[in-house]
């Protein structure tokens, strides 16, 4: 069977329209399903152009069963967003062979909607929901085009056309927003399935590990505070305690079972309360300022370690509310076998280190004075702190200690709590993230992934753990001013973090649009849609009540908009002329041959005198609506009508006229 040519204009806006829904996928789908679906389209568009053979179904049927079980060996399965999308992708690659009719055409349409909503499900970032948007613009288009029957358009009538539909939308779409009730949770929340930590911090942490992060600018989290935000020195956002050790590598607990059961923590002094705006970690740990007393958030809930958990993975973005003590007491009493576990290290393990402790701790035996005491020899020594410290091997500690002294913060704070443990201190590290970026114009701190760090803990008797940051005597610049800072104090960096200011100032301007991207859209739930119809004068209103409500407004919007959409579309042909043709049979006096509409009022004037002036005010609007394309003459034609008096009504006025005489 060949094609006829027939579809040549709609078949293109078709196919550019599958195209954009497709092009989101691009990246995440196999090559194979990639080059299938683009061939496939090349294929139709040159049989439809040369009006050249179709692939008839001999072919397409194999075809169809054999990406069918390629789709289902890539994935493992036919459950979820990325197999399901595959599997619209063959089957709208395998249904373009097919189209011969305009239905055909609407399918495949069907399909590029579909696309575009599962690409949505993928990825909810600012700049897809832009590209989806012009994807549906050109899906619209090529809707009118296979729409249209007869002589096709010019693409510019299109696209008028659907720029005009997706304007007079506009209010009915925020209106199905703003009133639909809402499921708890993000609406677009869909579990990632990639199956990896996004912050890139892990429940281990050898050297090397954070500093691998300090390049990147992705966000983390965000956090907006209530007042004035506490000093950039006291912004340690705690997320991962690690307590055990083999030598090298440092391990946390699972925090499943670890749930507190009792207050362990006494908080005091500096209260600071904020909102946490944080990123998919596929993790259970949430991010906290030293030290959390209370939080609201579905399922979260502070571990025997003072860490926020949660009771299943953070698979989307989430928000919750803390409120975080600055200055605290925790756990000031520890049972004796948890401080036998917070001291050990393993049999062997680091001799050198192992020694250095013991000689000082002879020198020091107080626990505060010892643990100065390591922190001026930090200071004292030319430790140097860098991006890319030399590799260590099995005995880290000592060969950092001794024979390279340079690293990042979890080359320090892993050497720290080894001397502390080795002096008979309860020590365990703590990883998170330091500092964050303040926008000028947003009320809110960016904590990005370079803002990764580690610092250590000491428990001491009635004062319970004690944050010491050994980073900070080496590199106070990274504590109290940026990671750039402390960077170009030693030679590692001569230039900012970003280089360009303007280009920072994009930067940050940009990350403003996305995180209210995320809270308005993304993050629309029960609790802010409840926010916003307060705010509207709508109080305590169900989800009945708004069903109702939303059905109403968009009804109404409805009709307004069809009014409008009536109002402004171009009259048909034959309009005008149907609208002179009831003025005439309204007067009972029809137009001669060659007659203009001015020569016909002048003579139903000089018959009916009392029509003359509505007939010439209807000849006068029909001239100015019809061959000057005046919009209000136009609109005000139709009107004019009733000025004129039925042929009916005239002869029984005549009749009474006659009979008074």
């Amino acid at each position: 069977m060949r094609s006829t040519g027939e579809l040549k204009k709609s078949l293109s806006w078709t196919l550019l329209a599958l195209l954009f829904a497709y092009l989101p996928h691009l990246l995440n789908k196999p090559i194979w399903i990639s080059a299938l679906l683009l061939l496939c389209m090349s294929i139709r568009w040159w049989a439809e152009q040369s009006k050249g053979p179709l692939v008839n179904a001999w072919v397409r049927t194999p075809i169809g069963l054999i990406c069918f079980v390629a789709v289902l060996q890539t994935y493992n399965g036919l459950n979820g967003v990325a197999p399901g999308s595959a599997l619209l992708a063959v089957m709208a690659a395998l249904k373009v062979l097919e189209t011969r009719t305009q239905r055909d055409q609407f399918v495949l349409l069907f399909i590029s909607l579909f696309m575009v909503l599962a690409g949505f499900l993928v990825e909810q970032y600012l700049w897809s929901g832009l590209f989806h948007l012009i994807s549906v613009s050109v899906i619209v288009t090529a809707w009118l085009a296979v729409g249209r029957r007869g002589k096709p358009l010019s693409d510019g009538w299109y696209l008028r056309q659907m720029r005009r539909h997706m304007l007079l939308s506009i209010p009915v779409l925020i209106a199905m927003w703003v009133l639909f009730p809402r499921v708890p949770g993000p609406f677009w929340a869909i579990p990632t399935e990639s199956g990896k930590a996004n912050t890139g911090l892990s429940k281990t942490m050898s050297p090397g590990d954070i500093s691998q992060l300090s390049e990147s600018d992705a966000v983390a989290f965000r956090a907006e505070f209530e007042g004035i935000p506490p000093a950039k020195d006291q912004l340690y956002w705690r997320a991962i305690v690690m307590g055990r050790f083999d030598g090298r590598s440092w391990a946390s607990d699972d925090p499943v079972n670890n749930r507190v059961r009792d207050k362990c923590v006494t908080a005091r002094g500096q209260e600071a309360r904020y909102k946490v705006r944080m990123e998919a970690t596929n993790q259970r740990w949430l991010f906290a300022l030293d030290m959390p007393s209370d939080w609201e958030g579905r399922g979260v809930y502070r571990s025997r370690v003072q860490t926020l958990q949660r009771r299943r993975p953070v698979d989307e973005r989430i928000e919750y509310t803390v409120r975080s003590f600055l200055d605290y007491n925790a756990d000031p009493e520890l049972l004796p076998r948890t401080q036998r576990f917070y001291t050990h290290l393993p049999e062997g393990s680091n001799p050198r280190a192992r020694a250095f402790a013991d000689e000082l701790r002879k020198t020091y035996p107080d626990q505060r004075d010892y643990a100065q005491a390591v922190l001026n020899h930090f200071t004292e020594q030319p430790y140097y702190y860098t991006l890319s410290p030399p590799a260590l091997g099995r005995e880290a500690v000592d060969e950092f200690l001794f024979d390279t002294q340079r690293g990042y913060s979890e080359h320090y704070a892993s050497s720290f709590a080894y001397l502390m443990r080795a002096g008979g201190i309860p020590a365990r590290i703590v990883a998170g993230y330091q500092g964050g970026e303040t926008y000028p114009f947003a009320d809110y701190l960016i904590i990005r992934q370079s803002d990764a760090h580690a610092w250590t803990e000491i428990w001491l008797p009635q004062r319970g753990w004690v944050r010491v940051d050994p980073t900070a005597a080496v590199a106070p610049q990274r504590i109290e001013q940026d990671l750039d800072s402390a960077l170009r104090e030693f030679g590692e960096r001569s230039d900012s973090l970003f280089e360009l200011a303007m280009l920072e100032r994009l930067k940050l301007a940009w990350d403003m649009v996305n995180a209210r991207w995320n809270e308005w859209v993304l993050g629309y739930g029960p609790e802010t849609q409840k926010e916003l119809l307060e705010k509207l004068g709508l109080q305590d209103v169900g989800w009945r009540d708004m069903i109702m409500l939303a059905i109403v407004l968009v009804g109404i919007m409805t009709v307004v908009t069809g009014y409008l959409w009536i109002a402004h579309q171009p009259p048909r042909p034959d309009y005008y002329q149907a609208l002179f043709r009831r003025a005439q049979r309204r007067t009972g006096i029809l137009a001669r041959r060659g007659e203009t509409a001015t020569g016909w009022a002048h003579r139903v004037g000089r018959e009916h005198p009392e029509n003359s002036l509505a007939a010439r005010r209807f000849a006068r609007h029909y001239l100015r609506a019809r061959y000057a394309g005046n919009t209000t003459a136009r609109r005000r034609l139709p009107l004019t009508l009733f000025g004129i008096r039925g042929r009916w009504r005239n002869r029984f006025r005549r009749i009474a006229h006659s009979n008074q005489k």
